[in-house]
């Protein structure tokens, strides 16, 4: 097959996510183990310390979201649209964004319950979906999982840049608790994103429902939803 330049950019994304994982894990393994060198190197103002590494793994993980949208504007409007993009292109999105939600999660830069609520509601809905998809039955996207999708990857890009754990060394604890000021305030797209998240899911399900349990009955057409 031949490959466009929408299939690139989503093979791209797909060779990006393994950068974007050793970049957090290298630099956190370099933190939690007093690393020197070029593994221990800082942007530093003040009390504030940006890792180098992770600072790059933020630059690579927004280069690879934009790929996201790209990709599929210009499937869109060359008329690109492939099997190949149709399978691997949800793929490398979940890889994504589901491998920085996981290793935040483990590194504390995002509570543990945000991310399985973010993970799971996904795998329920994909469920939905292909569960829908042996009907014959398409919920096409919507505005509230757009909006989900939209402060998730702005909350994951902040979460690079700016958390409370990079101010550990401050004795301003609205700077270097988890719960002080500076973090709750970066946290409010994840925070939207959480939300957004729940609600079109659930009426995702809702839309979905009297599709589900018609055994055997084969449905036609697209029904709006949101995601």
């Amino acid at each position: 097959m031949r490959m466009n330049w929408p299939n690139r950019l989503t093979l791209l994304r797909l060779l990006l996510v393994p950068v974007v994982v050793a970049l957090i894990l290298v630099s956190y393994y370099a933190e939690i183990n007093s690393g020197t060198g070029v593994w221990k190197w800082y942007f530093q103002s003040g009390d504030y310390q940006l890792p180098k590494l992770m600072m790059a793994a933020g630059i690579v993980f927004i280069v690879a979201s934009f790929t996201d949208f790209l990709d599929g504007y210009l499937a869109r409007k060359y008329n690109q649209v492939t099997d190949f993009g149709k399978f691997f292109d949800p793929i490398a999105d979940k890889l994504l964004v589901n491998s920085v939600l996981i290793l935040f999660a483990v590194t504390k830069m995002l509570p543990v319950w945000m991310t399985l609520i973010l993970i799971l509601r996904d795998i329920f809905v994909d469920f939905i979906r292909m569960t829908l998809a042996k009907k014959n039955v398409t919920l096409a996207a919507g505005i509230y999982g757009k909006l989900k999708t939209v402060f998730q990857m702005v909350g994951l890009s902040l979460l690079f840049f700016v958390n409370y754990t990079y101010f550990e060394l401050s004795s301003n604890a609205g700077l270097s608790s988890e719960y002080g000021w500076m973090n709750q305030v970066v946290m409010i797209p994840m925070y939207l994103a959480t939300f957004f998240s729940i609600f079109s899911g659930c009426v995702y399900f809702k839309n979905g429902y009297k599709y589900l349990f018609k055994d055997g009955e084969k449905q036609n057409g697209t029904k709006k939803s949101t995601k």
